[in-house]
């Protein structure tokens, strides 16, 4: 599903939606509460509520490699936790698409060569979302303006 247009309002500062990196989603999905404060939880169930949570597929497939070699043990099969996660978690899937593909290799500014982490970038300057992640670099990139990144 793509995320929907914003308005006029939001374009001025509201936050119209998150996109999980990696690691947020999988703390969500697995019920680790631990790893996130109380209003950061807060605030990502209510835009989970609003429909306004959103996934990347780079993000799935970074979860495959992560079971397959062995450094994740989820709960399920992987096609079983994605589809939970998308079904009941209320995530809503965002694919690779060739603009957010090629636009990945255009990123301004200064940002690591880490395929999955210039991917998530371009997939949220693409569909105007604030990245959730505690990654150094992309909220470096953040604060440098070339993307909207916040570690909750």
């Amino acid at each position: 599903m793509e995320p929907r247009e914003r308005n006029e309002e939001e374009q001025e500062g509201e936050v119209s939606g998150f996109l999980l990196d990696t690691h947020y989603w999988l703390w969500l999905q697995m019920g680790n509460a631990q790893r996130l404060d109380g209003k950061g939880r807060r605030e990502l169930l209510e835009m989970q509520k609003r429909g306004a949570l959103y996934l990347s597929a780079v993000s799935v497939w970074e979860v495959a490699r992560l079971v397959a070699d062995h450094y994740v043990d989820l709960s399920a099969p992987v096609d079983q936790f994605v589809d939970e996660a998308l079904r009941d978690g209320g995530l809503q899937l965002i694919p690779l698409s060739t603009r957010v593909l090629i636009e990945s290799t255009r990123l301004p500014g200064d940002l690591h060569r880490d395929p999955s982490d210039r991917l998530l970038a371009a997939t949220a300057r693409e569909h105007s979302l604030t990245l959730v992640t505690r990654d150094k670099e992309l909220l470096r990139y953040g604060r440098r303006g070339h993307l909207q990144a916040v570690n909750v």
